[in-house]
């Protein structure tokens, strides 16, 4: 229901009132109340082009009589005006002329009812020229107030009713409230019920009710109302002579329900018979006419959509040729033309599409662009006609590539959304196709700032939809992919929620029968798999193969989605039997995939896909029964994958590494005593060269994930252990490359920990170490330690690297590295949450430091070399006689560990003293006869006996005192958390002064919690005055975080006095606490990252650290300061 509508329906005089020439005078008869008399002159001089005619004419009424007669009068008289030069002054003085008429009748006035209705006109007139909705409202108010005092057989009657349901339904659009759009609905009905298929407005009434079911299916989506429209107009289509006037207009409103009730139930029937009735309006009308050229855009419309719906390029060619037949009825200078001529090229961008062809997208861009330019300005056609135009810049980016294009796009849309109306029903497709450019943008640049800006408009298209509309599910299937592409990339579990939160409401809002229903159902079950995987609830996988059971079963066995449904319970299946070892979920798993790949084409995109899901399983048959016949037919399955693969598809490092592990599995099974033979060793050794060849083929793919090469880097070092090659050295080194790419620097320092400790790269580093000592390797040896210690703090480190060289040859690329890392530092703070921005951040760090490494001179840019240049100052000499000292013999874990076996948790107190110290000095023996005395022997055999002795310890040795268990020794004893650090901290420090400036920081108690009281800090702090006279003292109230992190930054020597403790937990380098508790610390969960108070205060630039390994008394602090200072 149009604009049009109203002002048709309300204020053709035509429409309501009978108008007859009598002696020179034009007479208005309404019923039976009275007759209102217009000269033919006077209605003459009100349509003139001159307004002075109309304004002496106005003079002879105003002393006219009787008074309310003249006025309803002189209203008549300026709506004529209005209605043949648009002066909207003129219908603000029929305003005022009916109101007039109205005051100066009683409540008895035969003629009330209908100066009532005129002034509803006028109002509404006033309203769409103005858009002022309180004249709409003043429309509504007068026409309900003309149907209240009009008599209840008046032939007036039925056409108020339909009019006072057009007002409400404009209202509701407007207001968007459900009342309106029921009142205008229960208006029409009450319309309808007062007139016979004879009155000349019967289609046209019952088409009026039609639409408002229409709409209130569109808010509501409730089918029946559909189905209701579509049976009221039936019947009045039915009950109608065939050259009905308003029959083609009825056939097209007919039309819209059947599409309607096909895009929810997908009835061929329902579009065919829609398309049918297109055709009889387009038959119905004259040729050139503006209806028939209308009727023949809906009928081409249609076509294009029967195209979209079921991919028949037949529909299409007709929908380009009905929509050029109009093209060439339709006048040039109208509108309507280039509005046709956007509907083409829509059509001929789909064609492009489908068919590809330069000069379908020259024609289709020409076209777009011709219809975006002349529509006049402020047509509201004007922005949908931008957003077709940017559509097929979009469909030429996914076609060739070309970033211009997507920039053109995201452009359009972005004119087109500043220009639309924010009223408009249509909105939501704006930002819905703005979301798709920026998804485009992600897939280009890997950017994940775009998934953010994509999220944001896909969710402002969900607030401009009815909560119940269809397109509702379309917006939120939007979002949740979103989020899981976010979760694929970034783990983190708040993505993941909010992906099966949004993919959950999908379901919600679709009908059981949507044609959607079975993706929708799959997606969510993949979502909880997800989940599972994560949180090991089988409650979550138990939901999903529900799920994907119920997928399938709404599909048919034709159906292509079939295959890949299939393979996704198998998948299940898989992981059922992953968590339960019930070898029934694997047996009902093959056949699934035997099935999937049966109905599955060679050339289908997903079949690598489901050859490996196969081969994963038929390893896990070998796993149950230890045939190895499985792993042959493993190998033959994963050869039939890479061979129908594309050389960019994803799938083939996994491939490789199943195919790898395969080999290995043959070869280690052909060497078994019972196995040898001549021709099996010459077998087993094609198989490992064949194991061997795919290990690295898995590993150095373009397309391997960082988990997928630490995985394969580690089964090649076990299969090249076995075999005792060197090669597992070269594994190793693979493996430790991958850390920085797994504990991603985009994530929290939180995941981070949490994925060393998933990983056990403590474990990993030891037997990569294990691994070059025993092919005699020692300096590989201390490479391979030192690049798994400390490694988040590395990461840091990089952080804060002056790339002083680039800047000054390369400015623009080194000025943007620093100042991206700059911000990285500054939102770098443990607590923070996942923010968006600093994802982006890495990601241009990341791309960036690629960049720089293609540079002349920067190929080793922010690469770690410190081992390099500090096994360069160092004699391997003592490596090679430390080595032979200590035999590096397996030291037992249960050894180093053994005093820790009456403790719990986190180290407490014993339960006597004398226990505590026996154990400590078992400890202190044990360090000294395996470790230190063997140290110190290979020092003095090489006439060192004193000095500066730096400790770089890793594993369980991070926790021991080894510095205590030589207590004569002449040497200094010092630790290191990494090699790096050693040479950050002995690398001279440029001095303004010859004096110390210490920076004395303490804390004697903390509100509201009396028993943490520290009363002996002040007396540290002033022993350490007494001693060091310059020292700022700074302390309680005055402690502020904000102080705190300046006086740190302008002092060079830091003395912090208060509480601490280590967070074992979750181990953050969090306080800046020394002259605490347990400030030298770490994390059993992480023994090689140095993940300790002390060891950050090193990397935070400090050269030299003193922390705590245990719980101290208050009364300790003044004395352990003044014998330091």
């Amino acid at each position: 229901m149009t604009a049009d509508n109203i002002i048709n329906s309300m204020s053709s005089s035509q429409a309501e009132v009978e108008v007859k020439q009598i002696d020179g005078e034009t007479e208005v008869q309404r019923g039976e109340e009275s007759k209102i008399a217009i000269p033919s002159d006077h209605a003459a001089g009100a349509r003139a082009a001159d307004p002075g005619i109309l304004e002496e004419i106005a003079k002879e009424y105003q002393t006219k009589e009787p008074f309310g007669a003249a006025q309803e009068t002189l209203g008549w008289l300026y709506y004529l005006r209005f209605m043949a030069v648009s002066d909207v002054s003129a219908i603000q003085k029929a305003i005022v002329h009916f109101q007039a008429a109205i005051d100066g009748a009683d409540d008895k006035h035969p003629d009330l009812p209908r100066r009532q209705h005129s002034l509803a006109v006028a109002y509404n007139l006033f309203y769409k020229g103005t858009g002022l909705f309180t004249c709409l409202n003043l429309s509504i108010h007068w026409l309900q107030l003309a149907i209240d005092d009009c008599h209840s057989d008046s032939p007036d009657l039925p056409i108020w009713y339909q009019n006072l349901a057009v007002l409400y339904f404009e209202h509701y659009k407007h207001e968007k409230n459900m009342d309106d759009l029921e009142l205008a609905i229960n208006f029409d009905s009450s319309a309808l019920e007062m007139i016979s298929s004879g009155h000349p407005g019967f289609v046209k009434f019952f088409e009026g009710l039609a639409q408002s079911y229409c709409s209130r299916f569109d808010r509501l989506g409730e089918v029946e109302d559909l189905n209701k429209g579509i049976e009221v107009l039936q019947g009045a289509v039915r009950a109608s002579l065939r050259d009905h006037p308003d029959l083609p207009e009825a056939w097209r409103t007919l039309s819209v329900l059947y599409i309607n009730r096909f895009r929810i139930k997908g009835s061929k029937e329902d579009f065919e018979t829609a398309i049918s009735l297109r055709k009889l309006a387009v038959q119905a009308t004259s040729p050139g006419t503006t209806e028939h050229i209308t009727y023949m855009q809906s009928l081409a419309a249609a076509y294009g959509e029967w195209y979209k719906s079921f991919s028949s390029f037949e529909d299409l060619e007709l929908s380009i040729k009905y929509v050029r037949e109009a093209i060439l009825q339709a006048p040039t200078e109208e509108p309507i033309y280039a509005t046709l001529l956007g509907d083409l090229g829509v059509a001929l961008m789909y064609k492009y599409k489908t068919r590809g062809g330069d000069e379908n997208v020259k024609l289709a861009l020409r076209y777009l662009e011709f219809s975006v330019k002349s529509l006049p300005a402020g047509d509201e056609k004007i922005p949908h006609s931008q957003k077709n135009l940017a559509l097929a810049y979009l469909q030429r980016y996914r076609n060739e590539g070309n970033i211009e294009d997507l920039k053109q796009a995201q452009d359009h849309l972005k004119q087109a959304l500043g220009a639309i109306q924010p009223t408009d029903p249509l909105l939501y497709g704006f930002h819905d196709s703005l979301a798709a450019a920026y998804l485009l943008y992600f897939d280009q640049f890997g950017d994940l700032h775009y998934i953010s800006l994509a999220l944001d408009q896909y969710k402002l298209a969900v607030a401009f939809i009815s909560p119940t509309s269809m397109e509702l599910s379309h917006c939120e299937h939007n979002i949740a992919n979103c989020y899981a592409s976010r979760y694929k990339r970034l783990h983190d579990h708040d993505d993941l929620d909010l992906a099966i939160q949004y993919s959950m409401q999908l379901l919600q809002h679709m009908s059981t029968n949507h044609q959607d229903i079975s993706t929708a159902k799959s997606i969510l079950s993949s979502l909880l798999h997800d989940k599972f995987k994560l949180q090991n609830e089988v409650a979550d996988l138990d939901s999903a193969m529900k799920l994907e059971r119920e997928a399938l079963d709404a599909v048919g066995e034709t159906n292509p989605s079939q295959p890949k449904l299939l393979h996704d319970l198998a998948f299940l299946h898989l992981a059922y039997f992953e968590y339960t070892k019930d070898i029934t979920h694997l047996e009902a798993a093959i056949p699934l995939m035997e099935k999937c790949l049966e109905m599955a084409h060679e050339t289908d995109l997903d079949s690598p896909v489901y050859h490996h899901t196969l081969a994963v399983m038929l390893g896990k048959l070998w796993m149950v029964d230890g045939k190895i016949d499985w792993i042959y037919t493993c190998i033959k399955v994963c050869a039939i994958a890479i061979n129908h693969a594309r050389t960019d598809e994803s799938i083939l490092p996994m491939l490789y590494h199943l195919i790898d592990k395969s080999f290995s599995i043959i070869c280690i099974h052909s060497q078994a005593p019972n196995n040898v033979s001549v021709s099996q060793e010459v077998s087993a050794v094609e198989d490992a060269y064949c194991a061997l060849y795919y290990y690295r083929a898995s590993l150095t793919s373009s397309f391997a994930t960082p988990k997928g090469c630490l995985e394969a880097a580690l089964d090649w070092a076990e299969f090249a252990t076995i075999l005792n090659l060197n090669e597992t050295l070269t594994a190793y080194s693979f493996a430790l490359a991958t850390l920085p790419n797994i504990l991603w620097i985009g994530n929290s320092l939180g995941d981070r920990y949490n994925s060393l400790v998933k990983l056990n790269i403590s474990g990993l580093v030891s037997s990569a170490v294990a691994a070059a000592l025993k092919f005699n390797d020692v300096k590989h040896a201390v490479e391979l330690i030192e690049q798994g210690l400390a490694i988040t703090y590395q990461q840091m480190l990089e952080l804060r690297d002056e790339p002083t060289q680039l800047i000054k040859k390369y400015p623009e690329i080194g000025l943007e590295l620093k100042q991206i890392s700059m911000k990285l530092q500054e939102i770098s703070d443990p607590k923070r949450t996942i923010k968006q921005d600093y994802h982006s951040l890495v990601i241009r760090q990341k791309d960036l430091m690629h960049k720089i490494r293609t540079l002349p001179g920067f190929e080793n840019f922010s690469c770690q070399n410190y081992t390099k240049n500090y096994l360069k100052q160092q004699s391997m000499d003592y490596c090679e006689k430390l080595k032979k000292a200590l035999g590096f013999h397996n030291i037992s874990a249960r050894e180093i560990n053994r005093p820790e076996k009456e403790r719990s948790g986190r180290p407490s107190h014993s339960r006597s003293a004398d226990l505590s110290l026996k154990y400590f000095r078992e400890l202190l023996s044990w360090l000294w006869k395996a470790i230190v005395k063997l140290v110190l022997d290979v020092l003095e055999s090489n006439g060192i006996h004193s000095g500066r002795m730096w400790c770089c310890p890793s594993g369980p040795f991070t926790f021991l005192p080894i510095h205590a268990a030589a207590s004569n020794s002449l040497f200094i004893q010092s630790y290191t958390p990494t090699l790096n650090a050693s040479i950050e901290a002995r690398t001279p420090k440029a001095t303004t002064t010859n004096s110390i400036s210490l920076a004395t920081i303490g804390i004697t108690d903390i509100p509201g919690k009396p028993y943490l009281k520290l009363p002996s800090v002040t007396k540290e702090l002033n022993s350490i005055k007494e001693v060091i006279a310059s020292a700022n003292i700074l302390s309680d109230a005055e402690a502020t975080v904000s102080n705190v992190l300046e006086t740190m930054g302008n002092h060079e020597w830091l003395h912090i006095a208060c509480h601490g403790e280590q967070d074992i937990n979750l181990p953050r380098a969090q306080f800046a606490f020394l002259s605490a508790c347990q400030t030298a610390m770490g994390s059993s969960d992480l023994p090689n990252e140095s993940l300790h108070l002390a060891g950050g205060f090193i990397v935070a630039g400090c050269q030299a650290t003193i922390g705590t390994l245990w719980n101290m008394e208050d009364s300790d602090g003044p004395k352990v300061a003044e014998l330091v200072y």
